[in-house]
C-alpha cells in the first residue's frame, strides 16, 4: 500500500478541489480526509496538486522531423495537398522514426498519457506508429484510407480525414463498433466560405451528415454551428496555438462554453507546435479571457477538464476521474503555490508548465521520466 499525504486533489469529473490523503492499494485509489493510515509507504507530496494526466486529443506526429517547416508559408503550403508536411515521404525512414519516437517520449515527460493521431501514409503509416509505441503512452491512431478500407480499419482505431472533400467520398460508411470517425472542418476562412458558396452550408453542417465521432478545429464555424454541435452532442477538438501559427485565426472556444459543446484540446502538427498541453491550456485561456473578460474559475475548470478527464472518458481510456476504487493513474504538480489558493484551477491553467510536473503515476507506479 502507498500513501500520499499533504495533497490537494482534483476529484471527480468536475475536478472539485479537496485536501486529503491519497491511498493506493493494488493499483486502485482511495481518498481519505484527515491523517494518513499508519501502515504503508508514505510519500509527502509537499502540498502538490494531484490531477488526471493530459490527453492530447489531436496530433500529427509524422512531421516531427520538419520542425519550423511552416516558416514563410501559408497553411495550405504547409499542410494542404502537396504541402511541406508531405516532404516526410522523401526522407530516410530511420530518421523519421527517430523523430517521431522523440516526440512520443517528450509527450510522456510533459504529463501526456494519451494522444489521438491523424496518421498519414495509409496502412503503413498506421503500422509505423504502432511499432514506435512508447509504453505506457496510449496512441489512438486514426488512419487515412489509402488502398484497402477494410485493412486500414483493422489496424487503426478509426478514420481521420484531412478534409471534407476526402471524407465525403465515404459518405454513408458505417464503421465497426468501437472505431472513431473524425474530420478537419472550418479550419480556414477560405474553406468555410467556399463551403457556404458551393453547398449553401458550412463545413460543420456537412460533416454532421456523416455522423462523426468528433470534429477538429471549427475555427470559422458560426454560433449556429456550435448550437447544432451541442444539440447533436458531437465533441470538437480545438488547436489554438497551431491555428495561430498557421495564420488560420482563433478557435471560438467561448462559443463552445456558451452553448455547452463538449470539447477537447490538441496540439496538432509537431512541425508547428510542441506537443505541450501546459502551453496549449495557457494559450486557450488567453483566448477565452480575450473574448469574455468575465471568464473566471469555472471556465478555467472546463478548460482543464477538456485537457484531462473529459477526453479520457470520451476515448474510453482505462483511467478517468480521481474517484474511490478507480485506477490510480494521475500526475502531481508542485512548486506553484497551489496549496490553500481558492483559484488553484485557474492557476494551473494560466501558470503551470512542464517544470511543475513532479510525478506521473500509472496504476500507482511512478514513471521514470
Amino acid at each position: 500500500m502507498q500513501v500520499f499525504r499533504n495533497a490537494l486533489i482534483l476529484e471527480g469529473r468536475e475536478l472539485e478541489l479537496s485536501r486529503g490523503v491519497l491511498v493506493v492499494r493494488e493499483g486502485r485509489m482511495r481518498i481519505l480526509r484527515g491523517f494518513p493510515p499508519r501502515k504503508g509507504s508514505c510519500t509527502d507530496l509537499k502540498h502538490g496538486l494531484v490531477l488526471p494526466p493530459f490527453v492530447n486529443a489531436h496530433t500529427h506526429v509524422g512531421d516531427s522531423i520538419l520542425k519550423e517547416g511552416y516558416l514563410g508559408r501559408t497553411q495550405q503550403e504547409v499542410v494542404g495537398p502537396g504541402g511541406v508536411k508531405f516532404q516526410v515521404e522523401k526522407l530516410p525512414r530511420p530518421k523519421v522514426s527517430r523523430a517521431i519516437r522523440r516526440t512520443l517520449v517528450q509527450m510522456l515527460k510533459s504529463g501526456i498519457l494519451a494522444h489521438c493521431d491523424f496518421r498519414e501514409g495509409g496502412v503503413e503509416g498506421v503500422k509505423l506508429l504502432r511499432r514506435l509505441q512508447v509504453s505506457p503512452l496510449r496512441s489512438i491512431i486514426l488512419g487515412r484510407p489509402d488502398g484497402s478500407l477494410e485493412e486500414i480499419l483493422r489496424c487503426s482505431d478509426g478514420l481521420g480525414f484531412p478534409s471534407l472533400e476526402v471524407a465525403e467520398r465515404f459518405k454513408g460508411l458505417k464503421l465497426p463498433e468501437g472505431k472513431f470517425l473524425s474530420v478537419h472542418v472550418s479550419e480556414t476562412r477560405d474553406a468555410e466560405e467556399s463551403s457556404v458558396r458551393h453547398f449553401g452550408k458550412g463545413e460543420v453542417r456537412r460533416a454532421l451528415e456523416m455522423n462523426p465521432s468528433f470534429l477538429v478545429h471549427g475555427t470559422w464555424a458560426s454560433g449556429e454551428d456550435y448550437r447544432l454541435l451541442a444539440n447533436r452532442r458531437v465533441p470538437i477538438v480545438f488547436c489554438p496555438r497551431a491555428n495561430h501559427l498557421l495564420g488560420c485565426g482563433s478557435p471560438p472556444i467561448s462559443l463552445a462554453l456558451r452553448f455547452g459543446v463538449r470539447f477537447f484540446l490538441g496540439t496538432d502538427n509537431v512541425m508547428v507546435a510542441e506537443p505541450d498541453m501546459f502551453s496549449e491550456l495557457s494559450f486557450a485561456w488567453a483566448l477565452v479571457r480575450r473574448d469574455d473578460p468575465r471568464a473566471g474559475d469555472e471556465e478555467a475548470r472546463k478548460l482543464l477538464a477538456a485537457a484531462t478527464v473529459e477526453s479520457a472518458l470520451f476515448f474510453g481510456l482505462s483511467w478517468g476521474p480521481l474517484e474511490e476504487e478507480k485506477e490510480a493513474t494521475f500526475m502531481v504538480l508542485g512548486d506553484t503555490g497551489f496549496w490553500g489558493l481558492e483559484k488553484s484551477i485557474a492557476t494551473v491553467v494560466n501558470r503551470a508548465s512542464r517544470t511543475n510536473l513532479k510525478g506521473l503515476y500509472v496504476g500507482g507506479e511512478k514513471l521514470e521520466l
